[in-house]
């Protein structure tokens, strides 16, 4: 075993230059591979958030975007007294831009503690209090403070809202850690279309997930005549319309995907056909020493592996640790999708890599395995 080891650490030395450009070629690939899946899983795990069941958001009817929605602060009272309803939360957005966005800026004003309690947000640097006295004040999500490099004390400025960061929390769903939460009544006045008492959204939690329909329903009758009537959807239907751009983009980046595992493909393929051509003595002095084809076809499938495992170790590491150091999301409609680099999804990259890297050496490889002694050593 040892003599084989040697053996795969010295032919991948034999040709330096040859061997760093093709772990360098399945390093790149695996990068892009990475990122494509990584928005798959963040997206992912957006609409699968776990309240989204029971929950609704009701927006104002045809309306465009997030902000051209205004609803009366005071629907929240007639929502929250049909039969279903636990609470009703308005929301106040305010977003740079509609469309998708990888630097998406999201405000939310509401009613603080009802927010935290039903996004379940914990506070995990600077002071809450502060934050409840001073109407300027802002909470802002883990996410969003780790991409711009915010911390408690600095002031961020958008347009015209301006505001005091005075924590940074967590919470139980991905997407809202990356937005930035202020009292209701502030951006009601701070942002560029003061309207006090109108709200962008609300959404509304059920006590049963079954009624969800029905509730809908009753709401939109509710307001159908009203100065501002209603669209009232579940949140996974919600979510799932509001991301058909982030769908729409991760489809075609998937095709990127599969054009990486091709070109790890061809590049090992090259490199071992390469190899495999300047070493017919090697194989047939191995052939006159007694080794079959079984110890051959090894070696070759052994180089290979070792090859494209380095490679796509050092493509998935510097995706996980690009992904750490520079937190990324894509933002659409006020919802911001991150990349998430899950452990499962590095290691299927590297098996998918070492998986196709082999499935081109098989061919050359077996049939360079099989040559006799006197074939391989008359071919030079």
């Amino acid at each position: 075993m040892r003599f084989w080891i040697k053996l795969v650490r010295r032919q991948l030395g034999r040709h330096a230059v040859r061997t760093t450009l093709t772990m360098l070629g399945v390093a790149a690939a695996m990068l892009l591979f990475v990122g494509v899946e990584s928005l798959a899983t963040g997206l992912d795990m957006a609409l699968r958030s776990g309240e989204s069941a029971r929950t609704l958001i009701v927006y104002r009817k045809n309306r465009f975007c997030p902000q051209t929605s205004f609803l009366p602060e005071r629907y929240r009272s007639d929502i929250a007294r049909i039969e279903g309803v636990e609470s009703a939360l308005p929301v106040k957005v305010f977003l740079n831009n509609c469309r998708a966005s990888l630097d998406l800026i999201a405000f939310h004003g509401t009613d603080v503690d009802d927010y935290v309690r039903d996004k379940k947000v914990r506070v995990v640097d600077g002071d809450f209090e502060r934050f409840r006295r001073e109407e300027q004040a802002a909470l802002v999500g883990r996410d969003f403070a780790a991409r711009r490099g915010m911390k408690v004390g600095d002031r961020f400025r958008f347009g015209d809202v301006s505001v005091d960061v005075a924590g940074i929390f967590e919470a139980a769903e991905p997407a809202t850690e990356g937005v930035i939460l202020t009292h209701l009544e502030f951006l009601q006045r701070a942002g560029p279309v003061d309207r006090l008492g109108t709200v962008t959204q609300f959404e509304v939690r059920l006590a049963d997930a079954r009624d969800a329909e029905r509730v809908a329903d009753v709401i939109d009758a509710r307001f159908a005549t009203a100065e501002e009537p209603t669209d009232t959807r579940p949140k996974l239907e919600f979510l799932g319309t509001a991301t058909r751009d982030l769908r729409e983009l991760l489809r075609f980046g998937r095709a990127f995907g599969i054009v990486c595992v091709l070109v790890v493909l061809i590049l090992v393929a090259n490199t071992v056909l390469m190899s495999l051509r300047e070493r017919r003595r090697e194989f047939g002095v191995f052939r006159t020493l007694g080794y079959g084809t079984r110890e051959l076809f090894g070696l070759v499938l052994a180089e290979t592996a070792v090859l494209t495992a380095v490679g796509a170790v050092l493509g998935v590491g510097l995706a996980f640790v690009l992904l750490r150091v520079f937190p990324m999301s894509l933002g659409v409609e006020g919802i911001a999708v991150r990349f998430e680099a899950r452990p499962t999804l590095l290691l299927l990259a590297v098996a998918l890599a070492v998986l196709t890297s082999l499935c081109a050496t098989l061919p050359p490889a077996f049939f360079a395995a099989r040559r006799r002694a006197g074939e391989l050593l008359g071919a030079v």
